[in-house]
């Protein structure tokens, strides 16, 4: 399988909205209070330094996610074929391909987790106008991510769309109140 149609399965699928999704849901709870309440507002390095924690969190919440998750499908096989040791399907080649496999999982999520929390934080920025401005535009992108998640299994675009749009304004007054990087 090529790299792209690797990186456009469905098993991906996860990897790409989740990460994207979060990143997004990071930079609203980590900067909401900077960017509505201090003078300074979102910059460069406040988008650079939220990016970076939310990918360190992500990579390492995916990797053992998916990891765990493909070790337990070994162990369901292992079971089904009454195999007398447990481990060894693990040790195997299937084992090494489930390593690689957690590995690029969490580094695709990791990855969009930094796009979705920089370019956010980029638009807060660099939009002219009123900072709420900024976040009013972060809530769209989320409810279009929910529409898009919607349409890819079928699901109801308005309720999905509204559903991450209502979790975004949440964790943004969350991170308004709580006014960490403030």
């Amino acid at each position: 399988m090529t790299w792209r149609a690797e990186l456009l399965s469905p098993r991906r699928r996860l990897d790409i909205f989740a990460g994207l999704v979060d990143g997004i849901l990071n930079a609203l709870t980590l900067a909401a209070g900077r960017i509505l309440n201090s003078g300074d507002g979102a910059d460069l390095e406040l988008a650079m330094r939220v990016a970076v924690a939310t990918g360190l969190t992500t990579i390492f919440v995916f990797f053992i996610a998916h990891y765990a998750e493909l070790r337990a499908e070994l162990v369901r096989a292992e079971r089904e074929l009454n195999l007398l040791s447990h481990g060894r399907l693990a040790t195997s080649r299937l084992g090494r391909r489930a390593l690689e496999s957690a590995a690029a999982g969490a580094l695709l999520a990791a990855t969009c987790g930094i796009i979705g929390a920089m370019v956010p934080l980029l638009l807060c920025a660099y939009i002219p106008g009123p900072r709420w401005l900024g976040l009013a535009c972060i809530l769209a992108i989320l409810a279009g991510l929910g529409a898009l998640l919607a349409r890819s299994f079928h699901g109801s675009v308005a309720f999905w769309s509204i559903s991450i749009a209502v979790a975004g304004v949440v964790l943004t007054y969350v991170g308004i109140k709580i006014d960490i990087v403030g």
